[in-house]
């Protein structure tokens, strides 16, 4: 059983309980705060009680820039006030030079919910016939111009991510994690061990939530209610201990990651304190709360036992200079070209494009119509699944768990399953799908003759308890019944990084494989954003193209593009290490070397000018991999086809390879953007070019921008046997990551590349 520790340096805090370690030990003798009214408009429709913050704890002082209100939730706020007042604790300016290659590893709770952002949308989209109902007319042709473009943005679990970073200039390695009660105690954990491992000298982690909005009120009700509910966001700054004394810092504690065996008792009562509920920010808490409660040690430190009641971390090593190299050894997938590992290769490889008019709903009113979309109804969908997962879904709308569970059955079908089987499961997913349905049930009704809610009539309806209420809002649903499906009995992680949420879970999942922690993983990711309120903001923020011609609609590299085609698919890869794999005589598919993640710290929607993240990300995958730039073959890029992303990103590859510049396509150019699930789809692509021998070709690439001065693969494909490539992604709010591949016959016994 191994233990490995780090020094907690600073604690800050935003809480009912105070907003610094003094007030918060106070609060602990006093007793817990008091649920009161709320004094908002929508206080009318509170079934549940709330207890607000400390006085004095307005977190917006934190924001540098006043205007930053508009586009940021509130547990975003929250964790920028509980960020800096951890630095200032640790004692750290926030101008220091070591912020830059600082790690932030956050815990995100459910989507948060603004009303107000859609809510003049929805009254605009009123169907003239049935003012219940909503016309998808009215809503292209009135509706969506009364939208706020950023409420998508704004919904995103990782903006508390991209605040953070943008607020404090934090380019390090990093994680958004989100599982309610678990996702802070996770984020703590890896933070950890990248200080250990050596990846960064300095980390931030926590989490933050609010569960007092209306959305997340009424949601919670549904479930069946928690009580009282408020919010709170809590950040430690981690450190190794010689830098920590390097610099004189004073130890508040030592946090220590336990090595045990126990298996998660995902229904154990929620490590709350004084039984009120922060969501994602509870365990934290109640982890920092017991060790004031529990001082012991010398000169009166403490010890922060993460992970020995609340999670089954099985036994933990640091990472050796030279890592256990890790195998794929299957794949599940649903991509708009194919179902297949085969299907993908030869479709893809052969240039073929999934672009075509949507069918999901009528789009004819909407400036983008074209998608790539996964030739399968939901229906034909959860046909393939196992009975008790199809019964699971009875009720539900929610087409990329559907997805996600139909790849990740079909990738762990022949693994051997007798018994409880301690897999990991890490899950890449993105925002929850709002549907026509859920909108005229929960919204259209209420609204008045003037657009504005009627909370008072919306209370009066009376809020009906639903066995699968959130339909929409548990974006950890499908990994938890993928985990009770296959009986596996090892840790499930979920990635929420926006387009960088797949990729990441693959990351995660190799590092944990390669620790020695379990010795199989199920990773990759899910995404369907093809539905009315899942391509609106992105035509709003002019991300998605509107030409009409499929051929013309999606051109990464080109000087003509104008923007991505939305796309949805999933995909999910079997990781085993690779020594045990070739012992048992095994041929894996695939080899991956290693990854890098990084953040922007720029803008919520625009990559940094110079690409300073996307260089990062790829600079650290290569060096996790140990790989010199000049071994790589192929790099399969993010390529959006929007007019900054290609540009920029072009501009970070040549950063990083220098004269020597590897070949490069962009997958997105015949599958689509698939949002969350890209960088596992884009995985796929990569998997599929390494048994081929062939780089996918740059489909819709006719001429070439000239200011992306890369080696772009022609429309015919390339050859190129054994290769050597990275796979970018990269998602709004900054948040990268970077996967390094390799064929299994560049890999020697020792793990060496060749």
């Amino acid at each position: 059983m191994g233990r490995v520790t780090v020094v907690v340096t600073g604690i800050g805090l935003v809480s009912p309980w105070g907003h610094d370690r003094a007030q918060l030990e106070a609060a602990l003798r006093r007793g817990p705060p008091q649920a009161s009214a709320l004094s908002t408009p929508d206080a009318l429709a509170a079934p549940l009680p709330c207890v607000p913050l400390a006085p004095g704890g307005d977190p917006e002082w934190a924001v540098k820039r006043r205007r930053d209100v508009r586009l940021m939730a509130r547990a975003n706020v929250l964790a920028v006030a509980a960020a800096r007042r951890a630095l200032s604790d640790a004692g750290l300016d926030e101008a220091d030079a070591r912020l830059e290659d600082a790690g932030l590893f956050m815990g995100a709770g459910r989507e948060p919910g603004n009303l107000d952002d859609v809510r003049d949308a929805l009254a605009a989209a009123r169907d003239p016939d049935a003012p219940g109902r909503i016309s998808l007319t009215a809503l292209g042709q009135a509706g969506m111009h009364r939208m706020n473009p950023l409420a998508s943005i704004k919904t995103l679990p990782n903006m508390t991510f991209a605040h953070v970073g943008i607020t404090l200039g934090l380019r390090g390695p990093g994680m958004t994690l989100t599982d309610d009660a678990a996702g802070g105690l996770c984020a703590l954990r890896e933070a950890a061990l990248c200080v250990l491992e050596g990846r960064a000298s300095l980390c931030l982690a926590g989490a933050a939530d609010a569960l007092t909005d209306f959305a997340g009120r009424v949601t919670i009700a549904r479930e069946g209610g928690l009580g009282p509910l408020s919010e709170a966001a809590i950040v430690l700054v981690l450190e190794r201990a010689d830098a920590a004394a390097a610099r004189g810092a004073r130890v508040l504690a030592t946090l220590e990651v336990e090595a045990l065996d126990a298996e998660v008792d995902r229904g154990a009562p929620r490590a709350t304190l004084h039984g009120i509920h922060c969501g994602a920010a509870d365990a934290v808490l109640r982890l920092v709360a017991d060790c004031i409660d529990q001082r012991h040690g010398a000169a009166g430190g403490l010890t922060l036992r993460a992970f020995v009641a609340q999670s089954n971390a099985p036994a933990v090593h640091v990472r050796r200079p030279a890592p256990p190299r890790v195998a794929i050894t299957a794949v599940g997938l649903r991509t708009p070209l194919g179902h297949s590992l085969e299907e993908l290769c030869r479709r893809l490889l052969s240039g073929e494009c999934a672009v075509a008019p949507i069918c999901a709903f009528d789009a004819s009113v909407f400036p983008t119509r074209l998608a790539c979309e996964v030739q399968a109804s939901t229906e034909t969908l959860l046909a393939s699944l196992p009975e008790s997962l199809r019964t699971a879904f009875d009720g539900l709308d929610d087409r990329k768990s559907a997805l996600g569970l139909a790849a990740a059955m079909d990738a762990f079908a022949g693994v051997d399953r007798t018994g409880r089987h301690p897999a990991h499961i890490s899950y890449g997913t993105g925002l929850s799908s709002v549907t026509l349905g859920e909108l005229e049930e929960d919204f259209m009704p209420f609204l008045n003759a003037s657009g504005a809610f009627d909370y008072e009539a919306f209370e009066r309806a009376g809020l009906r308890p639903e066995s699968r209420a959130p339909r929409r809002h548990a974006v950890t649903r499908a990994p938890h019944l993928l985990q009770r499906a296959l009986r596996l009995a090892g840790p499930v992680d979920t990635h929420f990084s926006a387009c960088a949420a797949a990729a990441a879970a693959v990351g995660h999942a190799l590092d944990r494989v390669a620790r020695g922690e379990v010795s199989v993983a199920l990773a990759g990711g899910a995404d369907s954003m093809v539905h009315p309120f899942g391509l609106l903001p992105f035509i709003l923020l002019g991300a998605t193209s509107t030409a009409t011609d499929p051929r013309r609609a999606a051109q990464p590299f080109d000087r003509d593009r104008g923007g991505f085609v939305m796309g949805e698919g999933a995909a999910f890869f079997v990781l085993e290490p690779l020594e045990r794999v070739r012992a048992e005589g095994r041929e894996p598919l695939a080899v991956l070397l290693g990854h890098g993640t990084s953040g922007d710290a720029h803008n919520v929607t625009a990559p940094h000018p110079e690409g300073r993240g996307a260089q990062r990300a790829m600079t650290r995958a290569l060096q996790d991999a140990g790989l010199d730039p000049t071994q790589v073959d192929y790099v399969n890029a993010h390529g959006t086809g929007t007019p900054l992303n290609d540009v920029i990103e072009a501009a970070a590859i040549r950063a990083v390879f220098g004269a020597r510049c590897p070949a490069v396509s962009s997958s997105k150019g015949q599958l689509g953007h698939t949002i969350a699930a890209a960088g596992a789809v884009e995985l796929a692509a990569c998997v599929a070019s390494v048994r081929a021998g062939r780089l996918p070709p740059s489909v819709g690439l006719e001429n070439p921008d000239p200011r992306v001065e890369l080696d772009l693969v022609g429309a015919d494909g390339r050859a190129c046997a054994q290769p050597i490539i990275l796979s970018n992604s990269f998602g709004f709010g900054g948040q990268n990551a970077v996967l390094a591949l390799a064929h299994p016959d560049r890999v020697d016994e020792n793990g060496v590349v060749t």
